[in-house]
């Protein structure tokens, strides 16, 4: 079964700083660095959580977190 519990433990176990939660009809993953003051999001526009896999939920995880990734530097390139 997957829930978010599960997502969210396996998204950690994987090394990915990322927590996914559930928005109107969709899904999100939240980036915070409070140290940094660095917050993003990265929406995932599917309905369900059970329609990925855990497994699934952890692949998107990944591919969010590159594109938050890219973001910020794109960000620090600007404020250079």
């Amino acid at each position: 079964m997957t829930t978010f519990s599960r997502v969210n433990a396996a998204i950690a176990k994987a090394g990915i700083p990322l927590e996914l939660v559930r928005g109107e009809g969709y899904q999100y993953f939240i980036f915070s660095n409070p140290a940094a003051n660095q917050y993003e999001t990265v929406s995932v526009y599917v309905c369900y959580l059970k329609d990925f896999s855990v497994s699934e939920w952890v692949n998107e995880a990944g591919l969010a977190h590159i594109e938050i990734l890219e973001r910020l530097k794109k960000y620090a390139e600007l404020a250079a």
